[in-house]
């Protein structure tokens, strides 16, 4: 019996990852098995994409443990979002002196959209209610597209767009593309902490991508009347203490060399923390009604001896 009076039947098994994102390389797995032990390293593959094309692979490649031929071939997923369905044939050829039989196998794909991130900063705190200011947003592609050009708003708590603009030309420096805007907003007449969002909108880039929000959060506060100062000195020693930070709600500052810091501050009645690392400051509140001057004395901690665990 000739080689052409007889043939084997073989068996394709292709595999893929299940989502890849749009445009990305991704790895195509096929096995190819013949009952009778063939060697099947040089029969011809040929991959059908979702559009149509036929890419030939060339034969050749390793064998898995069970002593299958395998080869890896690498594919480009298409720039639009969705399943997709490959196609992995084997035409008939000869292998071994047996003529094999055709067989193909369907690789299915989902594609999914770049992601994106969102970045906010440069936020002013506390801002006086009714003023207006500026905060800097940015917003960057999993895959470093270009995002020239793209709308980035700030919303508030009921989703209402504050500001709008458009993405700038050039990332943002010592960052690879995080390509950001400047936004104009006005704080509210209302004195309070407030939790607004920027928003990012992809529709108009050309590679699919995720829409994206992050928030972040802006003390508005009335506006100053009067003038407090804060002493802050070491307890035992009167010892002026600088660099020490002094915070009252949204309101924050720190000590000179002389240990004084002066802050303007609307009436009202605030919790006033001071802190430094070495010091403890006891905790406390001051009432503002007119300009007020308030002495804070700290302790020093003792530091802790890494040893006195190990001493007896």
């Amino acid at each position: 019996m000739t080689a052409e009076e007889r043939s084997h039947v073989i068996r394709i098994e292709a595999s893929a990852p299940a989502e890849v994102t749009v445009g990305a390389e991704f790895v195509l797995k096929v096995t190819l098995t013949c009952a009778a032990g063939c060697d099947l390293s040089q029969l011809p593959l040929t991959i059908t994409d979702p559009r149509g094309t036929m890419v030939a692979a060339e034969p050749g490649g390793g064998y898995n443990a069970a002593g299958d031929e395998a080869r890896t071939i690498a594919l480009m997923a298409p720039p639009q979002v969705g399943e997709h369905v490959w196609r992995v044939s084997c035409t008939p050829g000869q292998a071994g002196g047996v003529r094999h039989e055709e067989c193909a196998a369907p690789v299915v794909v989902w594609t999914r959209p770049h992601q994106t991130s969102l970045a906010a900063w440069s936020i002013p705190s506390p801002v006086v209610t009714g003023q207006r200011f500026a905060i800097k947003a940015g917003a960057k592609s999993a895959m470093a597209c270009d995002l020239n050009g793209c709308i980035i708003e700030v919303c508030d708590e009921t989703g209402a767009i504050m500001a709008r603009g458009s993405l700038g030309p050039a990332p943002w420096p010592g960052t690879a593309a995080l390509y950001w805007a400047e936004l104009e907003l006005q704080a509210p007449s209302r004195a309070d902490m407030f939790s607004w969002s920027v928003r990012f909108d992809a529709a108009e880039l050309e590679i699919p991508h995720e829409d994206a929000a992050a928030s972040f959060s802006i003390a508005i506060v009335s506006p100053p009347e009067h003038r407090l100062t804060v002493k802050v000195f070491e307890r035992e020693t009167a010892t002026p203490i600088a660099d020490a930070q002094v915070r009252l709600g949204a309101y924050r500052t720190a000590t000179g060399p002389s240990g004084l810091a002066e802050i303007m501050m609307p009436k009202g009645t605030f919790d006033l923390n001071v802190w430094k690392v070495g010091y403890e400051a006891p905790a406390s509140s001051v009432t503002i009604d007119a300009d007020a001057a308030v002495e804070v004395a700290v302790a020093v901690v003792p530091e802790e001896n890494p040893d006195a665990a190990w001493q007896m």
